[in-house]
């Protein structure tokens, strides 16, 4: 019926065509109506309801998945299948033109909606609003759920049985359905009688009753759950419901939904975890912590380089003094935190490490010699550390390692190392050459540099282990970690430095100096050291093209320039990698067979120290979610105050023109191989008159001099609050599919389109944005020492 508005009685008639008295029912219902209203009434009936076999194609939208009803493949959004699933109740499970329609009508209906949301100013805290991906939710839930609903006792303490049902089972728990709720404390332990199990699947072992722990409740449109988990170890009982589970499957519905989510969990931590730019560290558990264990990444690789000496030994561990890890443990509250500032001193070749946190700049009163000395070199770096005691039984701990990984006799070795660690920590590197200035405000002109000795690390300490995080390696090569002098000439300047990695069609190097240089230009390298190691090659004058510089130009990304097969660049190194397998690094880093670095991985995801924001090409803006675990974060507050749907809004970061600045511009530009690109905010929180939340955000190098800074800081301090915010943005490769390819098989057996639907999703990731809380730090370079942002 080709009208504007079609007849009231249509939708009414609709569901009832197939009736065998439709006629009568039909002429019923239209007795008021006349002939031609009748017959047209007919024609749309008949129309709507004709079968069809057109695909409904919305792949221009956000989030279409490919959907399949009896033999026609149709790409829809979620909303749009919920739509197309009511409408076939009403033509009794029959795709027609009805359906089509209903679910085209539909679509124009959320544009139409889009396009005025996106014309209301107010709509701007909806358009930054963005969900939350839970990291280390789902160890503990690692079994096969089965929907199965039988009669149980439930036996608490002395109390009488309670009649129950069961709602879902595994070996290793049960969820139960109540008629109303029960008094109980979480962890309170409880007896169940499988009155209905014994029944069906008749056993002795099943006959007694079966210890649990209370784990929590659910309540929902006014049904209660409990949530048990087994007490008590039995083999017997593992293999009998194992068994009645396996058996069951086709018979019972198997729960996938806990998987679903899990496997989203870790498809987006394979994400982040290869390009976080912090270093996780893990430490002992005696009373003075030590540390042990280091897990590396892409992106966090500079941080290892920086603490390698002259002759490529790891000096990290000097940080963590003992009287420093005293002072750090002696701060209240579970995250501990402190900034440490640190410079490098050469001399005849022998590298010399310093550090001071800002307790012991204040504590020496050497702030500005320190600063003075310091921020004048290349080497000058400024660290965040952050601390956190483990605090899983060890039980989870063991629950952390793929014992399918585990070669024969190693799994005691990794469990114990696991249970010596005591504490988690990160070490992130947050300075950059626009804020070098801040430091030397208050420069002297006239110190005494040898009166930092007493911030000199200790020359001899000990290694810590490095493991490799597991992920999907997408480097064209290899590359080793090798420190050597090298002297760089570029057509009018000349710098002396050394190599942080090698490979045979590139390097790394970081300079005593900065080197005016730009990407593509072509530099000569002498490589005196390694001179002494070859006769038949001459390592002078060897070509490199410029791929890549930090903004200080004093870290050089190289690859050789002209042809391969002549470049004695690539032969020597080909020559030196393959003559020295078990003496450099990074040889020894890519074994992966020890299983410990994929449980130091799932370990460090309890204590996500940093916020990742995800960005996605099926979001209109680019912004698809956020990493969060459920302990409280510095940015936790600022994040999650404007928000009215979803569980964070990032408005206070991008408003304005700063999410094409800062997200939308940059991304479109960066490379998968290229370094994060960094960026640092400095947000006032204010109110209005009207008490209302506004936020006032600026790029921290769009302020003319430190004393404009210094004004917006106090401006912020005076009405609000401060933040500041350092920005990591990476672009991604493909999702790692290998690392969930087992669980996403599992739920493509029962539920193959929310398995493409999840890997579509994993698919669409495309950047990934590093933000970490800089506030402290901020405040303490500005000189604003004795005003405190409120940490959440």
């Amino acid at each position: 019926m080709e009208t504007e508005k079609p007849h009231p009685l249509l939708e009414q008639l609709l569901p009832l065509i197939s009736e065998p008295d439709f006629d009568e029912i039909f002429s019923r219902m239209t007795h008021d109506e006349n002939n031609n209203t009748r017959f047209l009434l007919k024609m749309e009936l008949k129309r709507k309801s004709s079968p069809s076999i057109r695909s409904i194609d919305l792949r221009a939208r956000r989030n279409a998945i490919p959907y399949v009803y009896k033999g026609v493949q149709h790409f829809m959004t979620p909303d749009d299948i919920e739509v197309f699933e009511q409408a076939l109740k009403t033509y009794h499970g029959k795709y027609t033109l009805g359906v089509y329609e209903t679910v085209m009508e539909a679509q124009k209906q959320r544009l139409q909606q889009e396009s005025r949301n996106s014309a209301d100013p107010a709509h701007d805290r909806y358009r930054f609003e963005v969900d939350a991906i839970p990291f280390a939710s789902y160890h503990y839930r690692r079994e096969e759920r089965m929907h199965y609903s039988s009669p149980i006792q439930l036996i608490i303490d002395n109390r009488p049985a309670i009649s129950a049902k069961t709602s879902d089972l595994s070996c290793g728990g049960v969820r139960i359905l109540l008629s109303s709720p029960i008094p109980f404390e979480t962890g309170d332990l409880c007896q169940v009688l499988f009155t209905g199990l014994s029944k069906e699947s008749p056993a002795p072992v099943i006959e007694r009753p079966v210890l649990y722990q209370i784990l929590g409740e659910e309540a929902r449109d006014g049904r209660f759950w409990l949530k048990l988990l087994r007490a008590e170890p039995d083999t017997e009982l593992d293999h009998y419901l194992g068994t009645f589970i396996d058996n069951n499957k086709l018979r019972y519905r198997v729960g996938i939904e806990h998987l679903l989510s899990a496997i989203e969990a870790k498809g987006y931590e394979q994400y982040y975890l290869p390009r976080m730019t912090g270093l996780p560290l893990f430490f002992s558990a005696d009373p003075t912590p030590q540390l042990r264990f280091a897990l590396k990444s892409e992106n966090n690789q500079p941080v290892l380089e920086y603490w390698r000496d002259e002759r490529n030994h790891d000096k990290m561990a000097g940080l963590f003094n003992p009287l420093r890890m005293e002072q750090l443990l002696a701060q209240p509250g579970d995250r501990k935190c402190c900034w440490l500032y640190c410079f490098t001193h050469t001399i005849r070749s022998h590298i010399y490490f310093f550090s001071a946190t800002r307790e012991e700049l204040e504590q020496s009163g050497l702030r500005n010699l320190f600063f003075t000395v310091g921020a004048k070199r290349p080497s000058w770096r400024v660290f965040k550390f952050e601390l956190e005691a483990v605090q899983l039984s060890s039980g989870a701990l063991a629950n952390l390692i793929n014992q399918e990984e585990m070669p024969p006799g190693y799994l005691e070795q990794v469990q114990h190392k696991l249970n010596d660690i005591g504490y988690v920590g990160q070490l992130i590197a947050l300075d950059d050459e626009g804020q070098r200035r801040d430091y030397l405000v208050d420069a002297l002109s006239d110190y005494q540099a040898n009166r930092l000795q007493l911030y000199a690390h200790q020359v001899d300490v000990a290694e810590c282990e490095l493991e490799l995080l597991h992920y999907v390696q997408l480097r064209k090569e290899r590359r080793y970690i090798h420190k050597t002098a090298v002297a760089v000439h570029s057509p009018t300047d000349v710098a002396l430095g050394w190599t942080r990695d090698i490979s045979t069609h590139g390097l790394q190097l970081e300079l005593e100096k900065p080197l005016a240089c730009q990407k593509g230009d072509v530099l000569l390298l002498n490589l005196p050291k390694l001179q002494s190691l070859t006769k038949e090659m001459r390592l002078q004058g060897l070509p490199y093209r410029v791929v890549n510089t930090n903004q200080a130009h004093t870290v050089l990304n190289l690859c050789i320039e002209g042809e391969p097969e002549l470049h004695i660049g690539r032969r020597f190194f080909q020559l030196l990698i393959d003559s020295n397998p078990d003496k450099l690094k990074m040889a020894r880093e890519l074994r992966r067979a020890s299983g410990l670095a994929r449980a130091l991985r799932n370990l460090f995801t309890y204590h996500l120290y940093n916020h990742p924001l995800y960005l996605s090409k099926n979001r209109p803006n680019r912004l698809g979610a956020i990493g969060t675990i459920d302990k409280p974060r510095p940015l936790q507050r600022l994040l999650t105050e404007s928000c009215l749907e979803k569980p964070f809004n990032v408005l206070p970061l991008f408003q304005g023109d700063l999410l094409k600045k800062l997200l939308l511009g940059p991304l479109r530009e960066l490379n998968r191989s290229d370094a994060p690109q960094q960026h640092e905010l400095f947000i006032a929180r204010l109110s209005d008159q009207q008490g209302n939340l506004i936020y006032e955000s600026r790029l921290e190098e769009s302020f003319i001099n430190s004393d404009e800074k210094r004004r917006f800081v106090q401006r912020a301090l005076q009405r609000g609050r401060f933040y500041s915010v350092r920005l990591f943005l990476s672009r991604t490769g493909r999702p790692d599919m290998d690392f969930i390819a087992a669980e996403l098989d599992y739920v493509a057996k029962y539920a193959i389109h929310k398995a493409r639907q999840l890997e579509e999703t994993l698919w669409s990731v495309i950047g990934v944005c590093d933000l970490v809380d800089t506030t402290e730090s901020t405040l303490y370079r500005l000189g604003e020492t004795s005003k405190r942002v409120d940490q959440a």
